[in-house]
């Protein structure tokens, strides 16, 4: 109600119109389209993080609560980077609708761009100061030596992972989120099979499974990339509209 009033208020250029508050089953599809493989998404990451929990566990609470650390460091470490994710959906949809092909590139080009400058950055903290990160939040010794095994192995995919936030804002905002659905199943399935088989051998150690994640991630990368490039190319073919009058003629 305070929305409707504020814009009956302030606005007079947009009004709420009532009687078209009606079912739009064509919008809604459209919507669901997009939204439910991007949120599906967020499933198989819950999938990916208890599966890791359970083949860890053999190790003790030690190595769950570094995990634990580890990853929400990297989460925050994350954060920047999911900010430009979210400013490339809106910028790409709104040039895509426009049917400016070379801003839709350029914005892509130069997103991929500076989220891998962000994610360099954060490698070489990662890489080089991963214990102190994890002492922030413990001061068990066990802890820290597990976290900081998982920190520094992981940043080697941090560049990877930026891409691959990038990537996916790009596929929303061209109206397809079906590709990076696909390729995170891929990523999951190409982790979780290696992982449960190596988790058995006798000799398993624990970073294996860190360098394993690091491979998927990479993986997962190269098929967000060749999968947008198809895209791209498919989708930024725009024809001259109907009626259409070049800039040159009404000069003239």
């Amino acid at each position: 109600m305070m929305m409707v009033t504020y814009f009956e208020k302030k606005y007079h250029y947009v009004r709420f119109r009532f009687p078209l508050f009606r079912p739009q089953t064509k919008i809604w599809r459209r919507m669901l389209g997009v939204g439910v493989p991007a949120g599906a998404e967020f499933l198989l990451l819950f999938v990916y993080i208890m599966l890791v929990y359970s083949i860890i566990r053999a190790f003790g609470p030690e190595a769950q609560a570094g995990f634990g650390i580890g990853a929400r460091v990297m989460q925050a470490l994350f954060l920047p980077v999911v900010a430009l994710s979210f400013a490339v959906a809106p910028v790409v949809g709104q040039n895509f609708g426009g049917r400016h092909a070379d801003r839709v590139r350029h914005s892509v080009y130069s997103a991929i761009g500076i989220a891998s400058a962000m994610m360099l950055v954060l490698t070489v903290i990662a890489y080089l100061a991963p214990a102190t990160l994890i002492r922030i939040f413990s001061r068990d010794p066990p802890v820290i030596a597990f976290g900081s095994e998982y920190l520094r192995i992981v940043s080697l995919n941090f560049i990877s992972a930026g891409i691959v936030f990038t990537t996916s804002s790009v596929f929303q905002g061209i109206g397809n989120t079906l590709p990076p659905l696909f390729s995170s199943l891929t990523r999951l399935m190409l982790f979780a099979v290696p992982a449960l088989l190596i988790s058995h051998m006798p000799d398993f150690e624990i970073r294996e499974l860190w360098y394993l994640s690091v491979g998927s991630i990479v993986f997962q990368m190269c098929v967000n990339l060749l999968l947008l490039r198809h895209e791209l190319r498919k989708r930024l073919r725009f024809g001259e509209p109907e009626n259409f009058i070049p800039a040159s003629a009404t000069a003239s």
